[in-house]
């Protein structure tokens, strides 16, 4: 039977299913199974929200449902070559697909992968916040959890190279604009490099990386975007040290133009389960305003600042808690102007929350969390979205986690 370290309650929240059934284990080839089942049922209210005349709970709302990164998958090893295929919910989507498929061959010199695999820069444990998908911190001083990617990559020790696809290449774009010069091509794809280190223990320690890509003035990336060629990127890091039973884990993020990828992003929370968007890379509008869909996007060269702390403890092996929060400062996108022509001063966005992961059995894991976030920006800025532009909501909401 597979077993995956997690290292500590709270840890485990995230991890991926740390139990496996073997279907084969001969001569040097293994064959397992594993699945991850995840769903949730609170309320979420909205802070923001008017109170409609006759309608006091209006801004209230039940919340349950099956997290959209549930998932079942294969591993396959024999010698040096090990590959892995996952089937599930795709965060971004409300229905199944492939998550993962990938192949990977081991050398002297290192591994070499090619296939659908996880973004190298990805958060892979430092905020235990499971709203949104496990990603409850994107946004709100964190990155993104989980990206899956197709990418060319190389790695040795923690260090992992990739060459990624965001976005198809489309090769030679002949569409032209409208005063009929040609559009300009998809030039490369993002770079991803990465390091992580883990404790002796064989828990999360450390994890520093970056992302680069250019992106041309009409390409894959902006449907509605016909300018200067453009520069995305992001750095950020992560340090994790445990105490006995108490760990704390802070990580640090800035960037320019991250959203277009989806490692970074300026969100609001209406009370909801996930979030939504108002970053505007492909012209997108806020998700689940009381007020409507106001198109309010922050446009592109946005620069996002942001950091997350946490802090959580082990009451036994079956109980844990985690008390966190994070900050992100948006600012410089190209719609991010006051009414009278000047720059606004940027949208702040926090978060806090409480998790509380109880072990009801080897499988089977509760995690009660309550949630308070505010977005807010200036109230005459041109990128709206609520009363006063301010956008805030507390949730309270268990997540029942089941693995094998």
């Amino acid at each position: 039977m597979k077993k995956v370290v997690a290292g500590s309650m709270v840890s485990a929240l995230l991890a991926l299913p740390s139990f496996g059934f073997e279907l084969y284990n001969n001569d040097n080839t293994k064959l397992d199974v594993y699945a991850s089942m995840r769903g949730y049922i609170g309320v979420g209210h909205n802070l923001s929200a008017p109170e409609g005349t006759g309608r006091p709970n209006a801004p209230t709302g039940y919340l349950m449902g099956l997290q959209n990164n549930s998932r079942f998958g294969i591993n396959f090893s024999t010698g040096d070559f090990r590959a892995q295929v996952e089937y599930g919910w795709i965060e971004n989507d409300t229905s199944a697909g492939w998550r993962l498929y990938y192949g990977a061959y081991k050398t002297s010199s290192g591994e070499f992968l090619f296939g659908r695999q996880n973004s190298p820069t990805t958060d892979p444990g430092f905020s235990s916040n499971w709203l949104n998908a496990d990603t409850g911190s994107l946004g709100f001083g964190g990155v993104a959890l989980a990206l899956r990617r197709i990418q060319v990559a190389y790695k040795i020790g923690g260090l992992n190279i990739a060459l990624l696809e965001d976005k198809a290449g489309t090769g030679v774009n002949t569409d032209v604009t409208q005063d009929g010069a040609y559009r300009a091509n998809a030039q490369m794809p993002r770079i991803a490099v990465s390091y992580t280190a883990k404790d002796a223990d064989g828990n999360l320690f450390l994890k520093v990386g970056a992302s680069y890509v250019r992106v041309s003035g009409y390409g894959p990336y902006y449907s509605k975007y016909s300018g200067p060629d453009l520069h995305a990127y992001h750095a950020w890091f992560g340090y994790k040290p445990r105490f006995g039973n108490a760990y704390i884990s802070f990580m640090a993020n800035a960037g320019k133009n991250g959203d277009l990828y989806g490692e970074q992003s300026t969100t609001i929370s209406t009370g909801a389960y996930t979030h939504g968007n108002i970053n505007g890379n492909i012209n997108e509008n806020i998700n689940g305003n009381i007020n409507g869909n106001i198109n309010s996007n922050i446009g592109y060269n946005a620069t996002r600042i942001g950091a997350h702390l946490e802090f959580g403890y082990d009451f036994s092996k079956q109980f844990g808690m985690a008390i966190g929060g994070g900050y992100q400062l948006t600012t410089g996108g190209s719609n991010q102007y006051k009414t009278t022509g000047e720059r606004d001063g940027g949208i702040n966005s926090f978060a806090a929350f409480i998790n509380l992961p109880y072990k009801v059995s080897q499988n089977l894991t509760l995690a009660p969390l309550v949630a308070y976030y505010s977005v807010a920006g200036d109230t005459d800025s041109k990128v709206r979205f609520g009363k006063e532009n301010k956008q805030s909501s507390v949730i309270g909401a268990v997540r029942i986690k089941w693995d094998f």
